[in-house]
């Protein structure tokens, strides 16, 4: 039993370590697309533009088009509004700040690293589409009410909107990274069965024979 025990804790302390560095590197990466996202920012703004017109072409009256960090929409009316993207307004505000969570939970705790990714992917996927809303409607609230109505969505309805989304995108990226794994059932029946097995091995099986003649019993004509 030791002997076979020996290479199950190596082998065991190899899949550890393996295991380690993998989540070392997945921190390190995602630390780095942080960093890229600093530094990338106006061309990030640029990228996000183009993303919202599609949002804003939807509500917004006339065409929309984007060029750099502004989104043009009313093109075909009579007026016609620049919608620019900032770096307080950016995605990028929102997208750092869960990159570096998940780099925490990488690098802290035994979380696989395929969960972290997809609840990364998730609080992703939420914060950006809460953002293109955010620009959508307060395109909408232009056309529609004027200034007084733009001003009301983006710097408070909007942006309220923004929050909680953010706030459900980081409550979503710590469910599904540390979820925890449900027990084997097999795992626990296996090992009594296992031991059992052994006890009944070892316990020598005797046998009485009804017929045979008891040690301190005398024999009678």
């Amino acid at each position: 039993m030791s002997v076979a025990a020996a290479p199950l804790r190596t082998r065991t302390r190899a899949r550890d370590r393996r295991g380690r560095l993998g989540r070392l590197l997945t921190a390190g990466a995602l630390a780095v697309a942080a960093g890229a996202l600093i530094a990338t920012e106006a061309t990030t703004r640029a990228a996000e533009a183009v993303l919202a017109r599609e949002f804003i072409g939807l509500v917004a009256p006339g065409r929309a088009v984007a060029a750099g960090p502004i989104v043009w929409f009313g093109i075909g009316t009579p007026e016609v509004t620049g919608l620019m993207i900032t770096t307080m307004c950016s995605t990028t505000v929102l997208a750092v700040p869960l990159l570096l969570l998940a780099v925490a939970i990488t690098g802290i705790t035994r979380a696989p690293t395929g969960r972290v990714g997809l609840g990364l992917l998730v609080g992703l996927g939420l914060a950006i589409t809460c953002n293109m809303i955010r620009f959508a409607s307060a395109a909408w609230a232009y056309g529609a009410y004027g200034r007084e109505g733009f001003d009301l969505v983006h710097r408070y309805i909007g942006s309220l909107f923004v929050i909680v989304g953010f706030v459900v995108a980081i409550v979503l990226l710590l469910r599904i990274s540390l979820r925890e794994r449900g027990a084997r059932p097999s795992a626990a029946p296996a090992r009594v069965t296992r031991s059992t097995a052994a006890a009944t091995a070892a316990t020598p099986s005797t046998t009485v024979d009804p017929t045979a003649p008891r040690p301190n019993e005398e024999s009678r004509p």
